[in-house]
């Protein structure tokens, strides 16, 4: 049974926001470039570098009568699941302005990821080991390719992520990972982090770059709830940073569009999505395997713990070891499991998503096209 609780909790990371989408085989000029493997959150927070790189790629796209250079471009980061109606449909939207876009692939390359990284178990494409913060590093590299191309405007590249590719285009500005992951003197002219998880506090993570951010995100979002976003808007409009977000009410996860032509599809699976993280140094603790990767932990855990009963650390510790036994390699810790949720929706929501094209289009026509 525990063992089932663990995969239905990964399960619910990946699926978000589509459900294994086939590799997209749209239009455009493919072009490849390099990135980092799989690689565990520890890793990727301790700049860990991998002792090899991987090809991924992504399709370019201009809009029709484009000129022959300093065209601006959209990078667009895909959900879990891969692309989906979601991206398609931005990436006409941004074809239409007059914008570029560049659609990464940051599943196809990593299928293998079990195979290719050693990982005993893990679900399709990793993506609960690494949740989502491969997608920084892609983007770093889709903008450093861009930025090289003869007909784009270096100075007029955007970004553009939904679910956990939007944790690639809200996450990529802080300086503390564009220092270890990125490429010295580039940076993104916008952003545009389509329902984040904003729910870890990173460290330095109130350090970016002067990339104008534009969140947007449901009120009834159960994957990454509004709050969190909120609360890290409010830490970097403190820091005087161009930053906002949008909240749509009554509205899911995946407004934009249709999902396989479904309006409202309900997903089964654990989701710790509204449990609060913080980067924590200190793990492992001593009742933790010591080569545990967890490098994230509730908020409040060092202060449970040191209050904690040997009676209630067990109770926490033989989840931990019992995963780790089996050869899980999950970064997150918590104490408190009043926070996970048994279900998710995704919704497509035509107000809300009307709305958003619009806000949208006008902030990268700013940004971008000014």
């Amino acid at each position: 049974m525990k063992k089932i609780l663990l995969v239905t909790f990964l399960l619910s990371i990946s699926f978000s926001t589509t459900a294994f989408a086939k590799e997209w085989k749209g239009k455009g000029e493919r072009i490849e470039f390099s990135s980092m493997p799989t690689m565990t959150i520890k890793d990727f927070l301790e700049g860990n570098i991998p002792n090899r790189e991987i090809t991924i790629w992504g399709t370019l796209n201009f809009p029709d009568n484009a000129a022959d250079k300093n065209v601006p471009a959209v990078v667009i980061l895909h959900g879990g699941g891969g692309i989906s109606e979601v991206e398609e449909h931005w990436m006409n939207v941004f074809n239409a302005m007059g914008l570029a876009t560049f659609m990464v692939n940051s599943n196809s390359a990593r299928k293998n990821c079990k195979k290719d990284n050693g990982f005993k178990k893990a679900v399709r494409f990793c993506n609960a080991i690494n949740r989502g913060m491969n997608r920084i590093i892609d983007g770093y590299g889709a903008l450093e390719l861009l930025s090289k191309h003869p007909r784009i405007n270096s100075k007029r590249i955007g970004c553009l992520g939904i679910s956990l590719g939007a944790k690639g285009c809200l996450y990529l500005n802080v300086k503390r990972f564009q220092k270890m992951w990125g490429t010295p003197g580039i940076e993104f002219a916008a952003s545009v982090p389509m329902y984040p998880p904003c729910n870890v506090i990173f460290k330095e993570d109130d350090e970016i770059t002067n990339t104008a951010i534009r969140i947007h995100v449901g009120e009834k979002d159960t994957y990454f709830p509004a709050d969190s976003c909120i609360s890290y808007i409010e830490r970097l409009k403190a820091k005087g940073k161009d930053v906002n977000i949008k909240v749509y009410p009554g509205t899911h996860h995946a407004f934009e569009k249709k999902i396989g032509g479904k309006q409202t599809i309900t997903i089964q699976g654990h989701n710790d999505g509204r449990c609060y993280y913080e980067e924590n140094p200190s793990l492992p603790v001593a009742e933790m395997p010591p080569d545990d990767v967890a490098i994230i932990s509730q908020i409040g855990f060092n202060k449970w713990y040191d209050s904690a009963t040997e009676k209630d650390k067990k109770k926490v510790f033989k989840r931990v070891k019992m995963r780790h036994k089996i050869g899980w390699r999950l970064p997150q810790i918590w104490h408190d499991r009043s926070c996970i949720s048994k279900s998710n929706t995704l919704a497509y929501n035509k107000k809300s998503s009307d709305e958003a094209k619009e806000l949208v289009s006008e902030f990268f026509n700013s940004t971008l096209k000014k």
